[in-house]
């Protein structure tokens, strides 16, 4: 609006869009043109104000209302920073008056208030007069629901703006928040207010008003909502639960109210009703304090008792022991409360602890262990009443089943124990009880699994075994590394071996010396299970700097008997995560490996994939500069052994490779030579995984395109030529596919070719089904070869390419071909996510129906697992496709293979979950074939059989899904 637009024109233009009925869109596009002229300077907000003066005190209510709509939108739209304090004060006093007027004008009184209140330069005197009139002249729950919004959203801006402020208001502002909310059933608006409320709770003293305010939320408490409305807009029952649970626990006054509506809704039947107090009791605990908590402790305890004790449902019993935990640590500060909750508790479980054969032993313990680890002084009480029933049980019992389950409940305390750093002996009334003593005196029992478990309290009893005590621990444990009778025992062994080593380094050296010691009088067997032993233990500093070099030195002996159990051992200790130090620099610095494995003949005794997979993990954790000072120093040498070139170059970082691109080209090719010609298997394999690394790291396209020229018309050449044979046809297809996969990871402009190649030998008669069975090769990522951890690039959703290629090809194929592709396809789709496949499913369902028909074993099976999973979300396609699918279960049920039969039977109990209306055409034809089936010869399939007949015989019955 320019400066020579007049007034009449402007009031004009207004009675106008007033006229007919106030055009929305019109009215918006009219303010956001006053806006812009505003804020370019053609004309001030009061002139508009004057204009609008003809609207604002018309004395009819219809005029006025869209007087202040059209002043309302224009502060909506104008820059929040635009007005001076002056204009907005101003502004905040007309609208406060406005509050007075007619109800209908209300909801754009508010709309502009709600402007208002964000403009930066709003005065601290506005908001106590905009609150004063929005709680003393309005009834908030009056009001419809978009006003109420706007009222909520003022109040949650002017917390974050001016608490100070609204504080001095005093109750009347308490008062007025809470009349306004009274009685909110609108799940949006309530989001608001449980999301704005904390910050009120926290900031205002509710005085004598504490009560009122917990009433109002209360009523609220527990959630019931259903989300299932249009109106809802993604807000769940958990959301508003969450936000009301996240008012209740702000005033530690609350706790007073809160424990009793607790306990009244522990009490119901309803399982939502119970969670909700639950997670309210676990959140509030500590904020209510120990005294309003202690008051109730008499009342919680039976309710929670119900479901621990036994406890049949697991979701309901877990947030019990959060509570219990709770509990426990809000009364910890007040040691009177805590030992007579405890006393309360132990009263109840007494009777179930006096023997270990009763139902409720396991559930009491458990109790009783979830108190234990929460307070050091509640550990202690517990550990009183604990030790004593323990002790005097295991001395009458008789059978090494009640031994073992005393020693295990044990071992749970005592565990607790040792995570809060104390012993037994450091509680006074439990000084007389020599448990280690008793531990190890047992040790002579020959039952493995009891001794296992006594050698795991005694690891859990570290501080408080004496010198005499280890060295006898020290002495059994050797002897049973030796005889190496049972897993469980043996990996007790290793861990009180790790555990004693960390605070005993030299004790344990000593025992290395003299009892573990790996030499040649010693039986095969016993230099194995003492090799095992060291490295497992090699993770500790002190002492794995004084095996590892042994290790080594073994590896690369002419010890055949023993040298790949020590690689076995190295390249373990490789892969664990607990080290104190780095293992991999430490070999490669102070122990030489890399040299070492590299200058060692390899003979028919090393397990060369061992040695490659050590080197790798080695290399892949060494300094660009050591990695190059490695391959200059072996790089003609590495051509000797494929598995120690495999190891040292899949690992290698692109800047080494592009730093000696002619070096790296040439080896590329000799490989594939190799890989052409070899007839081994494995040296194929090898061959084309070092390719499509180095392939993947190569940076200089011209190079690159060269490559790949070259292994195109190899691949080709080899296979439609008749004069190479059908394994050197194999291996062509498998350098392609591994060349393809490693194009499409890092983003190859070249890989759309290599994929067309790929697909086009599919229709290769000679090795078109070959190719097919290898084709998860491209997506597999259990392979570690072409992985971020080797510095390759790997593209994201480079799966998803692949898959949409094949699928889009999928009319090329028919005759012998199109058993290849759907082979293929079906392998593909073991990789490729859920959601893809779903969002495709129109594509994929046939052609996994397809596939039932095939005479693959492996193939139909595969593709039934796939289909059940799809199955479970109830996709329209499969409604679509319901005549086909149960046909082609229904022939699987007889299928030859078990497997095969039981998967379709679970095919067709899934299918019972879709409608009612599309499923029961097919009832009678499911139920007369499964009437066959539930005699078959194998009892799972009877089983399987049985579960999808009564499942298909309730089809069309009351409460079956229309």
């Amino acid at each position: 609006m320019t400066p020579t637009k007049t007034n009449d024109f402007f009031v004009e233009k207004l009675k106008t869009i007033f006229d007919n009925d106030c055009e929305k869109n019109k009215l918006n596009k009219l303010c956001v043109d006053i806006v812009n002229d505003i804020e370019n300077g053609q004309i001030k907000l009061f002139q508009i104000i004057e204009h609008l003066g003809v609207f604002l005190t018309n004395t009819d209510v219809h005029t006025r209302e869209n007087g202040i709509k059209t002043l309302s939108l224009i502060l909506d739209n104008i820059d929040k920073n635009y007005l001076n304090e002056q204009e907005v004060e101003l502004l905040s006093t007309f609208y406060c008056e406005r509050f007075k007027d007619h109800h209908s004008i209300i909801p754009v009184v508010v709309q502009g208030i709600l402007s208002i209140i964000q403009m930066k330069n709003l005065p601290k005197t506005c908001l106590p007069k905009i609150f004063h009139g929005l709680y003393n002249d309005l009834r908030c729950q009056s009001e419809l629901q978009a006003t109420r919004r706007n009222i909520f959203f003022i109040l949650k801006i002017a917390l974050s703006r001016d608490l100070e402020n609204l504080k001095k208001m005093g109750p009347d502002f308490i008062y007025g928040v809470i009349s306004s909310m009274d009685g909110e059933s609108d799940p949006r608006n309530l989001m608001i207010l449980f999301d704005t409320l904390p910050t009120f709770l926290r900031e205002f003293s509710l005085g004598h008003l504490t009560e009122e305010m917990f009433e109002v939320l209360a009523c609220y408490f527990p959630v019931d909502f259903n989300s299932a409305g249009k109106d809802a807009q993604q807000i769940t029952r958990e959301d508003l639960a969450h936000g009301l649970e996240n008012c209740l626990i702000q005033v530690p006054e609350f706790g007073e109210f809160v424990l009793p509506l607790v306990l009244e809704k522990l009490d119901s039947n309803l399982k939502t009703a119970r969670l909700d107090a639950l997670n309210l009791l676990i959140r509030g605990s500590k904020i209510y304090k120990s005294e309003v908590l202690a008051k109730h402790v008499d009342e919680l305890w039976p309710l929670i008792r119900r479901d621990v004790l036994p406890g049949n449902d697991n979701e309901l019993k877990l947030k019990n022991y959060d509570v219990i935990t709770q509990i426990t640590q809000v009364l910890s500060d007040d040691k009177i409360n805590l030992e007579k909750f405890i006393s309360r508790v132990i009263v109840d479980l007494k009777s179930s602890l006096g023997d270990v054969q009763l139902s409720l032993y396991w559930p009491s313990i458990k109790v009783l262990e979830t108190i234990a680890q929460a307070h050091i002084d509640a550990a202690i009480y517990v550990l009183k009443l604990i030790v004593p029933l323990c002790l005097g049980q295991y001395g009458t019992k008789t059978t090494i089943n009640d031994k073992i389950h005393l020693i295990e409940t044990m071992n749970i305390f005592l565990h607790t124990l040792d995570n809060l750093g104390m012993r037994v002996s450091d509680i006074p009334e439990l000084t007389w009880a020599d448990i280690p003593g008793l531990y190890l005196n047992e040790l002579v029992i020959e039952e493995i699994i009891l001794k296992s478990k006594l050698i795991d309290g005694l690891a859990m009893q570290k501080l408080s075994l004496s010198e005499n005590q280890r060295h006898l621990i020290y002495d059994k444990i050797s002897s049973e590394i030796d005889k190496n009778q049972s897993e469980n025992l043996i990996t007790s062994c290793y861990n009180i071996m790790k555990i004693l080593a960390k605070l005993y380094a030299n004790e344990i050296l000593g025992l290395m010396d003299n009892k573990l010691k790996v030499n040649d009088e010693e039986s095969l067997e016993i230099r194995k299970n003492r090799l095992r032993a060291l490295a497992e233990i090699s993770t500790i500093s002190n002492i794995g700097k004084t095996i590892l070099p042994i290790l080594v030195q073994i590896a690369v002996s002419v010890d055949n008997d023993m040298i790949n159990m020590s690689l076995y051992c190295i390249h373990k200790i490789l892969l664990m995560n607990n080290c104190e130090f780095n293992i991999h620099i430490f070999l490669y610095k102070q122990c030489d490996i890399v040299f070492q494995l590299l200058e060692t003949k390899l003979n028919g005794y090393h397990d060369r994939k061992m040695v490659s997979s050590i080197l790798r993990l080695i290399v892949q954790k060494l300094s660009a500069e050591e990695q190059r000072e490695i391959i200059n120093k072996y790089f003609d040498r590495l051509s000797e052994n494929i598995e120690r070139l495999e190891g040292v170059l899949i690992p290698l970082m692109p800047c080494i490779i592009n730093s000696n691109d002619n070096r790296f080209i040439d080896l590329i090719k000799s490989l594939i030579e190799v890989s052409t010609k070899n007839l081994d298997e494995n040296i194929q394999l090898s061959c084309c995984k070092i390719v499509s690394t180095l392939v993947n790291k190569i940076d200089n396209e011209y190079c690159l395109e060269k490559l790949l020229n070259f292994i195109r018309e190899l691949i080709v050449e080899t296979l439609e030529s008749d004069n190479y044979s059908l394994m050197a046809k194999k291996s062509a297809v498998l350098l392609n596919i591994w060349v393809t996969k490693t194009l499409v990871t890092r983003g190859s402009k070249a890989a759309q070719d290599f994929i067309d190649c790929q697909l086009n030998i599919l229709k290769n008669h000679s090795v078109g089904e070959y190719t097919a069975n290898h084709f998860r090769i491209l997506v597999d990522s259990s392979d570690d070869t072409l992985h971020v951890d080797n510095y390759c690039i790997i593209k994201l959703f480079y799966k998803q390419r692949i898959f949409q290629n094949v699928i889009q090809q999928n009319s090329l194929f028919d005759g012998e071909s199109r058993q290849n592709y759907l082979i293929a396809f079906t392998f593909l789709l073991e990789e490729i996510p859920r959601d893809i496949l779903l969002m495709h499913l129109s594509k994929v369902l046939p052609l996994l129906i397809e596939s039932l028909s095939l005479g693959n074993k492996e193939v139909i099976l595969f593709t039934l697992k796939i289909l059940k999973d799809l199955l479970d979300t109830k996709n329209v396609a499969f409604v679509e496709q319901i005549q086909s699918f149960i046909t082609a279960c229904l022939k699987l049920t007889t299928y030859p293979d078990m497997n095969i039969k039981i998967a379709a039977h679970n095919c067709l109990h899934s299918y019972c979950n879709y409608s009612t209306i599309d499923i029961k055409p097919y009832r009678e034809d499911v139920l007369e074939k499964l009437s066959e089936t539930i005699d078959d010869n194998k009892r799972l399939v009877r089983q399987a059989s049985v579960k999808a007949r009564t499942r298909w015989f309730l089809v069309g019955s009351l409460g079956e899904p229309e």
